[in-house]
């Protein structure tokens, strides 16, 4: 390889995304939640979407062995969400309003959409586990702004 890690991570961040925070409970029951910028449309037919989670920290056993999610895609107002769900803390919901889905996932009010859905496939990939997950029901609130990352820092679109 002629770059290190920390070119690549800067190259990546060139790459504008968007902000969600993925949901789901833990076999006791208690909410999990991750902020997740590594979200994609996959198929149409069937309805598929994917994430990523890193192996290290975020749940992801959790979340391999719950295999039902909530992808809360986030405004601008939500953005307190995003800093609160990247950090290494616990109870992270404590003092969070939020709904339960129909699949059972934690649901934020107001976010700009979100994809409720269940494990399709499951790929090993370095450092990440990539989760394909088959949509089940999709709700979409009245903002239109979209809150993006982009080199280190949040914007608004």
């Amino acid at each position: 390889m002629s770059f290190d890690a920390r070119e690549f991570r800067n190259a990546l961040g060139c790459f504008a995304t968007g902000i969600t925070v993925v949901t789901s409970r833990s076999a006791t029951g208690e909410p999990l939640g991750v902020t997740v910028n590594s979200f994609s449309s996959v198929s149409l037919d069937p309805p598929l979407v994917l994430f990523s989670l890193a192996h290290v920290g975020g749940h992801c056993q959790e979340f391999l062995a719950s295999g039902k999610f909530a992808v809360n895609i986030l405004t601008p107002d939500q953005r307190p969400l995003s800093d609160r769900f990247s950090m290494a803390r616990d109870n992270r919901f404590e003092g969070i309003a939020h709904d339960v889905g129909e699949n059972g996932s934690p649901v934020f009010r107001e976010s700009l959409a979100v994809f409720e859905c269940e494990t399709f496939a499951v790929h090993e990939a370095g450092d990440h586990a990539v989760f394909i997950c088959r949509v089940s029901n999709v709700t979409m609130g009245a903002e239109e702004q979209a809150l993006l990352f982009h080199k280190g820092q949040y914007h608004i679109l």
